[in-house]
């Protein structure tokens, strides 16, 4: 899971299911129906890390539309026990807004919303880009990057890809073997937040790239199913923010040292290796820590 903060929809599990709980209802599905595909799709009760995450998803979903169930409820009323919320019983202060900010949802939600969310016309909008496919990125004018799409989904109304960026630049063009000499491009600040912190790889949805797609062609594939684990959770992306990522790091590397822990080659993320992922998970849940820390330090403490 990646989050920004101990609010409801801080954190990545939520959101995401939010956002399936818009397309399904404005598809047509009932909020039941919703309710019932979602526990299927993310399965909460085996899910010990994301149980809380799920719930107010799904809680927060059948709350907007009008129509919250006494099964949700009920099962949403358990997320305030602490072994509901393993990822953030490392920082105890935490913990607590976390807990008082889930309490003070359950009460909310228990009186209904003066206007329910009202259906929209859906627009189906499937994946750009196929799994192993090999991109090229403008940056800016006449500078590009690579990346590797891992993934492709299509399912809902709205595709997505999984994409990992490496530290390829270029300015004329070139071919899948210059990218597998590169490494995955780390950024040490990540952002608003810090929110992508880390080994840049993030979700986009077609919805999201849809405005900038022409940013981005293909410039081969590379024939791979399984890719290095780079950390516990993968960050939702913004397709507008790319640039602004990339260069905020190079801006930043010009007069500091990064913290990156270890270089991640091209080659190595093309294959999976069990002691490598330890380190870099261990490495991540470390930076989700320290970018919750961040986002709610009190200042008066």
């Amino acid at each position: 899971m990646g989050a920004w903060g101990p609010g409801i929809l801080e954190n990545d599990t939520s959101v995401d299911i939010w956002t399936e709980f818009r397309e399904l209802y404005n598809s047509g599905h009932s909020v039941k129906e919703i309710r019932q595909q979602l526990e299927k799709e993310y399965k909460p009760e085996k899910d010990k890390e994301n149980y809380s995450e799920i719930w107010t998803g799904i809680a927060y979903g059948q709350w907007m539309c009008g129509e919250l169930e006494k099964y949700t409820l009920k099962k949403v009323k358990a997320v305030t026990n602490e072994r509901r919320l393993p990822l953030w019983t490392e920082d105890r202060k935490l913990l607590q807004k976390r807990i008082i900010i889930l309490s003070g949802f359950i009460t909310r939600i228990q009186t209904p919303r003066p206007t329910s969310l009202k259906r929209k016309k859906v627009i189906k909008r499937e994946a750009f880009f196929q799994t192993g496919d090999v991109l090229s990125i403008e940056i800016n004018p006449e500078q590009y990057v690579a990346a590797i799409v891992t993934t492709q989904n299509n399912y809902g109304n709205d595709g997505e890809n999984t994409i990992a960026f490496t530290d390829c630049f270029f300015s004329k063009a070139i071919k899948v073997e210059d990218v597998l000499k590169a490494n995955i491009f780390y950024l040490d600040l990540g952002g608003a937040n810090r929110y992508y912190r880390g080994y840049f790889k993030a979700i986009f949805s077609a919805r999201n790239m849809v405005k900038k797609i022409n940013f981005a062609h293909k410039i081969g594939e590379i024939k791979k199913h399984e890719y290095l684990w780079l950390g516990i959770g993968t960050p939702i992306g913004d397709w507008n923010k790319i640039s602004e990522l990339y260069n905020e790091q190079l801006a930043f590397l010009q007069n500091h040292q990064s913290e990156r822990p270890l270089n991640v080659s091209v080659q190595e993320f093309l294959k999976r290796d069990e002691k490598m992922e330890m380190k870099l998970i261990d490495w991540d849940k470390k930076i989700f820590s320290e970018k919750l820390k961040l986002q709610n330090a009190d200042p008066l403490s």
